[in-house]
Parts: structure tokens; C-alpha cells; sequence
């Protein structure tokens, strides 16, 4: 082959990889907007019918829940996305079934051992975070319930993460983002109004919903293993736990990062104050949901083309696809950010004390995608090790930020915690990244796609506010101007965004995408089959 064709090539594998990642990227934020449409619903019941007080109780026990769930995965959610792809790229596939048993085994045996914890210091716990008798006995029956859920949750993460590694995003997006949010939704629905049952039912309908979003991952994944695996099938496991045991305690300390800021408005403030800030900064799941539908996309074929050494391809997904972040999540915060207040009156009058807290928060998460993917992007250098590093930093400033603000400014200082925190860790991630592996996402589709973003959106918000008013007509005028405008700046710069590449990928058949589907990276070279799983896999 010449190597004039050899480019050629290289060139056709990034953009077969592009369109991949966009296909799995708008599967993923479907199935975000879904969840979050059907999550914002789930919690408009809970905080019109328990107000903020019982929304604050809420909101802590489920951060425990989460907290607990996510810690237990041990990795594996990550680790497996990783290993799964290049076992497949370096064609070591037979040994798949072996990893992914001992992965979400070993997941499961240390979830239920956190589920018995927690539920025997049920009492405990809830003593640090309410401030009466009444409010701690629910908080304890809460804990309890969620506590059962944790071995399904934890597992269906796992199992999640390796499922992506095979270069879908299907059943991920199914158990994740439809089965649980719909159960969730269900579940509550009939535990508030049907049996009419207290906070103590809505938990336990909560992780019910765990198990329930279980049972189709795990049954594709039966599926997926039963089908003959070519390729070596030996696996040394050291190489997998040099990569997960690093990432099993980022989990914990990103779980920590997930949900410690309602834990310590609720340990500093009250539980009324809880509930507010958690109501509050429900409003921007979509938009974190949307994020983490697109890196997860990209994961596998960024930890392929790390593998193979095609960093040409890996920086041709990364601009382009982080291009179409900025153009599709940056209208979203910023006009949740003029409309905060109008959207908060939805989970009752007495939440929209806390549209400065959805703007605080919408600024920060804007600067968060300009950065990129960040941590999903370092990970998938097989720098565990950083990443570590970097959420600990990050707990730290929300700690000590969150103990030094909370007491003096109220709960807003939960929001400026939680802003310092996320831009530390995407920060330090990009910094990393372009230190070991000079990539980015900096490129000109980020550039172009910020500044048609804030030239449609930004005086449109000011002009519709100030002259309509606050309220539902101003978003929707807001909304449909600033799209206007957006939609013709991006015709006018769509070579640069590669905006008709995505729309031929969203134009192909089905049969076409899943054909595309059945192989996340080209055939590695002889160099890269050489590499053998275990052996080179971190960059600690």
C-alpha cells in the first residue's frame, strides 16, 4: 500500500469513526432527554407533594444511595468500556467472557457488603443530617429501602460500562435512561397517590427501579457471551486492576463529588435547604446527562485509537464531536439560565428562591464543556492515576469551600463549591492530557460553535426578558429567535462543524448503523497486535 493510500485510509477510519460516535452520541442524548424529562417529572411529584423539607430528606437519602452504589462499581463501569475495546481491537475477544464475569462479580460481592453496612448504620446517618426525632426516623426507613437497591444498581453500571465497550450504546441507554427512569417515574406515581404512602414509599419504589433497569442489560449481556468470542481467550487480571483500582477509588471520591453537596447543605443548613438546592440543581441533569451521553459514545473509540497509536483519528473524534457539545448543550444552560425562576415555580412557588443557584450553575457547566470531555478523555489514555488525583483535589475544594461558605452565604455556597470542584477536575484533566498526548479539544469546530452559541442566544435572552417579562412566552420567544439565529450561523459554517456529516450519519437506515456497530476500530497493524492485554495498557 502506498502511502498515499495509507492516509487515505487513516483519513476514511476517523470519519467512519465520527459517524459511529455521532450515531451513538444521538442515541445517548435521546435516551438523556428522556430521563430527564421523565426524572423531572418523578421529582415535580416528590417536591409539590412533600415540599422542601421532605424534599431535602429525600434528596439526602438518595445521595447516600448514590454515593454507596457508585462507590461499590469499583471501577468497573470504566474499566470495562476500556478493556472491553481494546480486547476487541488487538483481537483478544475470547477473553471477554472471563473479564466481564470477574468485573461485575466482584462488583456485586462488595455492593451487598455496603448495602448490609448501610443499612445497619441507618440510624446513624440519619442522626448527622436532620435535626428532630420525626425527621430522622423517616430518614432511617429511607436509607434502609435504598440501601436494597445498591447490588442491582452497582451491577447494571458494570454491566453498562462493557456493553459500550462493544461499540453500542444501546443497551446502556435502554436499562440506564429508559427502564429506570420510567420505572422510578411508575413507582412513585403509585406509591404517592395510589397507596398513598409516605417518603418511605417513594425509596422503596426507588429501588425497586434498580432492580427492575437490572434485568435488560444483564440479559443482553448473557446474550452477547453466549456468541463465540475469536481470539486468545488467557487473561492475566493484574493489568485490569492496575487500570481499576485506581479508578474504584476516583469512583468513590467522584461519587463523593456527586452528591456530598446536598449532604453538606443538609449537615451545615437544614433540610429545608437541602431540598432547595437539590430541586435546584435537578434543573440541570439534562444538560449533565447530554454530556455523559457523548463521552460515553466516544470513550471506546478514543482507548482504541490511544492503542493503535492513531492519534490523528482520536483528536478527528474528539474536536468534531465536542463542536456538536458546544452547539447542542450550550443553548440549553443558557437560556435555563434567563429562565430559572419560571422553571422552578414547576416544583412549587417555594423552590424559586433558587433560580441564582440554576445560574450559577448553568455558568459553570457552559465553562465545563467548552473544556471537552476531560476526565473521560484522560481515562481513556489509561491514565487512571491522574484522574485519581484530580478528583481528590476536587473534594477537597468542595469540602473546604462548602464548610467556608455554607455557614456565611447559605446555600449558595454549595453552588460556587460545586462549580470550583467540576472546573478543577475538567481542567487538570486537559492540562494532563495535552501534556502526555498534545490533544485537545480546542479546535476550531469548539471555537466557531461557542461563538455562534453566545452571539444567538445571549442578547436574544437579555432583549426577550427585559422586554416580555419572566415568564413562560419570554422562554419560548427566547427560545425560537435564538434558534433562528443559530440555525442560519451554522448553515453558514456547517464545512466547519462538519454539521453534514452528522446529518448523513443521522440520515442512515438502521441496518446500515448497526452494521457500523459490530466494530468499534479498524483492524489494528501488526505493531499493535503485538501489544498484549495487561502489559501496556496505564500510563501511570
Amino acid at each position: 500500500m502506498t502511502a498515499t493510500a495509507e492516509v487515505s485510509d487513516q483519513q476514511q477510519s476517523g470519519s467512519d469513526q465520527v459517524r459511529q460516535a455521532a450515531r451513538g452520541s444521538a442515541l445517548n442524548i435521546v435516551g438523556a432527554l428522556v430521563a430527564a424529562v421523565v426524572s423531572f417529572a418523578t421529582v415535580g411529584i416528590i417536591t409539590n407533594n412533600y415540599g422542601q423539607v421532605g424534599a431535602g430528606l429525600f434528596f439526602s437519602a438518595t445521595a447516600i444511595f448514590t454515593l454507596a452504589a457508585n462507590g461499590a462499581r469499583l471501577g468497573s463501569e470504566s474499566g470495562l468500556t476500556y478493556f472491553v475495546s481494546r480486547l476487541r481491537a488487538g483481537g483478544e475477544a475470547g477473553a471477554l467472557p472471563r473479564l466481564i464475569r470477574h468485573a461485575v462479580g466482584s462488583t456485586v460481592v462488595v455492593s451487598t457488603l455496603l448495602a448490609i453496612v448501610g443499612f445497619v448504620s441507618a440510624p446513624n446517618l440519619a442522626a448527622m443530617l436532620t435535626s428532630d426525632a420525626e425527621n430522622s426516623g423517616a430518614m432511617t426507613t429511607m436509607v434502609r429501602a435504598l440501601a436494597i437497591g445498591i447490588p442491582a444498581f452497582a451491577a447494571s453500571q458494570a454491566l453498562s460500562g462493557a456493553s459500550r465497550g462493544f461499540g453500542t450504546m444501546r443497551p446502556s441507554v435502554m436499562a440506564g435512561q429508559i427502564v429506570r427512569p420510567l420505572s422510578q417515574l411508575a413507582l412513585v406515581l403509585v406509591a404517592a397517590f395510589v397507596v398513598s404512602a409516605g417518603l418511605e414509599g417513594v425509596a422503596v419504589a426507588w429501588s425497586t427501579a434498580a432492580y427492575m433497569a437490572l434485568i435488560p442489560i444483564l440479559v443482553w449481556m448473557v446474550l452477547r457471551l453466549r456468541r463465540r468470542q475469536s481470539g486468545p481467550s488467557e487473561l492475566s487480571l493484574m493489568g485490569y486492576w492496575r487500570f481499576t483500582g485506581p479508578r474504584a477509588v476516583t469512583d468513590m471520591v467522584s461519587s463523593t463529588l456527586e452528591r456530598l453537596d446536598v449532604l453538606l447543605v443538609a449537615y451545615f443548613l437544614t433540610e429545608a435547604d437541602a431540598g432547595l438546592y437539590g430541586a435546584s440543581a435537578r434543573l440541570i441533569l439534562v444538560g449533565q446527562m447530554m454530556m455523559f451521553a457523548t463521552s460515553q459514545s466516544m470513550a471506546p473509540h478514543l482507548s482504541a485509537n490511544f492503542l493503535t497509536g492513531r492519534l490523528d483519528e482520536a483528536k478527528q473524534v474528539l474536536h468534531t464531536v465536542s463542536g456538536w457539545n458546544v452547539t447542542l448543550l450550550w443553548p440549553a444552560f443558557i437560556g435555563l439560565a434567563f429562565g430559572a425562576g419560571t422553571v422552578l415555580q414547576l416544583f412549587g412557588s417555594e423552590f424559586v428562591e433558587g433560580s441564582s443557584i440554576v445560574v450559577l450553575l448553568c455558568i459553570a457547566l457552559i465553562i465545563i464543556i467548552g473544556l471537552g470531555v476531560g476526565d473521560t478523555l484522560l481515562l481513556m489514555t489509561g491514565d487512571s492515576l491522574a484522574s485519581l488525583i484530580n478528583h481528590i483535589a476536587a473534594l477537597v475544594i468542595m469540602v473546604s469551600t462548602s464548610a467556608l461558605l455554607l455557614p456565611k452565604v447559605g446555600v449558595i455556597g454549595a453552588a460556587w463549591a460545586w462549580a470550583l470542584s467540576r472546573i478543577v477536575i475538567r481542567g487538570l484533566a486537559v492540562l494532563r492530557v495535552w501534556q502526555t498526548s498534545r490533544i485537545h479539544a480546542f479546535g476550531r469546530p469548539v471555537v466557531i460553535a461557542g461563538c455562534i452559541a453566545l452571539a444567538a442566544y445571549v442578547p436574544t435572552g437579555f432583549a426577550m426578558h427585559t422586554l416580555v417579562g419572566n415568564g413562560v412566552i419570554a422562554i419560548a420567544l427566547h427560545a425560537m429567535t435564538g434558534l433562528a439565529i443559530q440555525a442560519a450561523l451554522v448553515f453558514r459554517f456547517r464545512d466547519d462543524l462538519d454539521m453534514d456529516q452528522l446529518q448523513n450519519t443521522l440520515r442512515r437506515r438502521p441496518a446500515k448503523a448497526a452494521a457500523v456497530e459490530q466494530s468499534t476500530t479498524p483492524d489494528p497493524s501488526e505493531q499493535t497486535q503485538k501489544l498484549r492485554f495487561g502489559v501496556e495498557e496505564t500510563n501511570q
